[in-house]
């Protein structure tokens, strides 16, 4: 596998073929080699986002594709392209900050971002859950985790009446950490405990965040009291102002909420990944007095017990990934990856496990799908209504 090389300018041209793969850094497939090239804000975007690989086959222009794939994977198709978006967006910011820069335009351009969340998620809530879940190797674990956040968020609040400033929650989920994205990163990485000057940074962030967001020019209240308060819990355990029940907002518990899942649902070395499954069962389960129950039921009747893009053992052998809620809560919709003599299946079949002989048995890790294109498992075409 090749170094990765920044597409430039004059490498795509409009009515023809791509001759490559085009990439983003990470290796989420944008465009496949022989996919015609249709528009000039296609490219645009392309050249934005895109790599490709010096050592893959190339085609000639006009040439022949019948060993091509000719699936596309765009931007006002795809989930999966839009958080890759969104996170480089994120990536920026955190790399001018830590430069002592003032980045222009930070509440406008986060905004932006929480709006188009929502409106992904109002047309395409399942695959943009698939997409938080999916696993990609990420520079910067933190900023995945208010990505994830968010877009968490987006999508349960779809429905939640309590929530009246939907676009202030989903800005404060992407920033809430903004103070501590660097030690974050670190201590992901790190196998010991905290350390005292570590302890007093996290306990600390809410305010030094919220401080920080105002300081660039956040004026919006909702905004910054959730930022304030993602941290404080019902019982008053939480900090950085021990507050207690209902003096923590609506937007604060459910930024508590949401954001505490992505961290427990993502990789670190000093303690065991949990599945979606676990998280939720230990956030709202047993004694838990901590979580808002009531807001805590919403949030799950929302992601379900198997949320899209867990993997999962069928009663009929097939490994299957989820790719929909169904109508209750343990029996979502899935396409299966292979079957239990080890045959992979192409393409993924449909497993609705409402049916008893398709029922879950098992939930299983997520290694495999590292090896696999989320497009496969997602009718991407039905997000032609974004355009």
């Amino acid at each position: 596998m090749g170094k990765l090389k920044k597409l430039v300018q004059g490498e795509l041209i409009v009515g023809d073929k791509a001759p490559f793969n085009v990439y983003t850094h990470s290796r989420v497939l944008l465009l496949a080699r022989g996919a015609e090239v249709e528009h000039e804000q296609q490219v645009a975007s392309l050249l934005m986002q895109g790599y490709l690989d010096p050592d893959e086959k190339r085609i000639n222009r006009g040439g022949d594709t019948t060993e091509v794939q000719s699936q596309r994977y765009t931007s006002d198709l795809n989930p999966f392209l839009e958080l890759e978006g969104f996170y480089q967006q994120l990536l920026k910011l955190h790399h001018t900050l830590n430069e002592g820069r003032k980045p222009g335009g930070l509440p406008r351009g986060i905004r932006d971002m929480a709006e188009r969340l929502l409106l992904l998620a109002a047309r395409m809530p399942d695959a943009l859950l698939g997409a938080a879940h999916w696993p990609v190797a990420r520079q910067s674990v933190s900023l995945m985790q208010s990505l994830r956040s968010a877009v968490l968020l987006a999508v349960v609040v779809q429905r939640m009446q309590q929530v009246e400033e939907p676009v202030s929650l989903l800005c404060a989920a992407l920033t809430a950490n903004l103070s501590v994205l660097e030690l974050q990163d670190l201590l992901s990485q790190q196998q010991e405990g905290l350390n005292p000057i570590q302890k007093s940074r996290i306990l600390g962030h809410p305010e030094k965040s919220a401080f920080l967001l105002q300081s660039l020019g956040v004026e919006d209240e909702v905004w910054l009291e959730a930022v304030l308060q993602h941290h404080e819990r019902l019982d008053g355990t939480g900090y950085p102002r021990h507050l207690k029940g209902r003096a923590i907002g609506v937007g604060g518990r459910l930024l508590g909420l949401a954001d505490s899942y992505a961290a427990m649902t993502q990789v670190r070395q000093y303690r065991s990944l949990l599945t979606p499954r676990q998280a939720l069962k230990e956030l709202l389960g047993g004694e838990n007095r901590q979580m808002d129950a009531e807001l805590g039921s919403q949030f799950l009747a929302q992601l379900g017990i198997y949320p899209p893009g867990s993997v999962v053992l069928l009663a009929n052998g097939d490994t299957a990934v989820v790719t929909a809620r169904g109508q209750h809560l343990a029996e979502p919709v899935c396409a299966a990856i292979r079957a239990s003599s080890g045959q992979t299946y192409i393409p993924p079949p449909r497993r609705d496990t409402s049916d008893p002989s398709l029922a879950i048995n098992k939930l299983l890790g997520q290694e495999l799908l590292s090896k696999l294109q989320p497009f496969l498992f997602w009718n991407i075409a039905a997000a032609r209504a974004l355009r």
